[in-house]
């Protein structure tokens, strides 16, 4: 058995499907189809992790599942650990636990009728494994677990006990009109020594424009540049790219025009593909709007004019995909904060429609 891994048992408090377990791993991107099955023990886990205070699990006006923390005020679509487990996925990738890790593609699962194999590879099921083949479950020290400063003291979650039963299936990221990466392009001039350019006694310079493509998966949190199509460096570890607030990247930080810094370089966000422009129109519509709405409600208890800091937008106005969503947020938030010194519930109403997940 693998380090980190260890042999299915024979049962177990929650039972998942294979069905689960197979839409689980392609959220996680797990490839069983080239020999990750092996990676499928962290799926199994995913599929039953639970829900615990302060995160709840709540419905959308379009019935599509999301989590809400009570304590933070935070939405989102993804599961609280779901971070963590994609995070795993990657590590485990990367260690490659064993040399025979592609051989496992069988699992042991349970029925009314009693244990059976079924084989990630094929889809096919068998009353027996055959030996070397079954897919290994993770030890307990690397199953993720929730921070202890996720909870609150006494945390009560409104509408009764957290769930803790097997989360919905993932199939949210991939529906219509929610999108999973955002995509940016960059580039910059970089000096280049030539030994065919300049005088005979010395190299010569010369400038080269450098592309760079920047994918942010927005569930996992975690950035893949591609540089001049050549190599791809792959960032996992978000404590490397941080925003001006020193704070890890999330999907509401990244605009056309935003400075990041990758790989120690300063990096702006020069252009984004079609699919990006329009998740970023759509949510920067959504804040003005509700922007707007918290300042006309304002006006009616209000009487000193509001502050730059609330109302000046920044970003690149003029730019398709330009508008800073975090600056909006946060405008909203101060907004919102002072209208609850007249009208609370009215202020607590449009900072729940902010802050819906992406």
């Amino acid at each position: 058995v693998g380090e980190g891994f260890t042999r299915a048992s024979t049962a177990g408090d929650t039972e998942p499907s294979p069905e689960e377990l197979v839409s689980m791993g392609k959220y996680l991107g797990i490839d069983t189809e080239n020999g990750e099955s092996y990676l499928m023990g962290v799926a199994r886990e995913a599929v039953i992790a639970p829900v615990l205070a302060p995160w709840q699990e709540l419905e959308d006006e379009n019935n599509n599942p999301y989590f809400y923390n009570h304590r933070t005020k935070e939405s989102t679509r993804r599961h609280p650990l779901d971070t963590k487990f994609l995070r795993l996925v990657s590590q485990l990738r990367q260690r490659q636990i064993t040399a025979n890790n592609p051989q496992q593609t069988w699992m042991r699962f349970a029925n009314t009728g009693g244990p059976y194999y079924y084989n990630f590879l094929d889809g096919s099921t068998s009353e027996s494994c055959p030996a070397g083949s079954e897919v290994m479950l993770l030890t307990r020290d690397l199953i993720p677990q929730y921070d202890p400063s996720s909870f609150g003291v006494n945390m009560e979650v409104p509408g009764g006990v957290p769930s803790t039963r097997p989360r919905p299936k993932p199939d949210i990221v991939n529906r219509d009109g929610i999108l999973r990466e955002l995509v940016f392009k960059s580039w910059w001039a970089e000096d280049t020594e030539r030994e065919d350019s300049g005088n005979n006694e010395s190299a010569g310079g010369l400038l080269k424009t450098r592309f760079l493509t920047i994918k942010f998966d927005i569930y996992a949190q975690t950035f893949e540049l591609h540089m001049d199509n050549e190599e791809m460096v792959s960032l996992y570890n978000l404590t490397s790219v941080t925003a001006k607030n020193g704070k890890p990247i999330q999907c509401w930080d990244l605009f056309v025009g935003a400075k990041l810094n990758l790989l120690g370089k300063t990096t702006t966000m020069m252009q984004a593909n079609n699919e990006t422009l329009l998740w970023l129109e759509k949510h920067t519509i959504r804040l003005r709007r509700i922007k707007a709405s918290l300042e006309k409600e304002l006006l009616k208890y209000e009487t000193r004019a509001l502050a730059a800091a609330v109302t000046y937008e920044k970003g690149r106005k003029a730019t398709k995909g330009g508008a800073s969503l975090r600056a909006l947020l946060e405008q909203i938030e101060k907004l919102c904060a002072t209208l609850a010194q007249f009208r609370p519930s009215i202020a607590q109403k449009y900072a729940n429609q902010a802050t819906q997940p992406p």
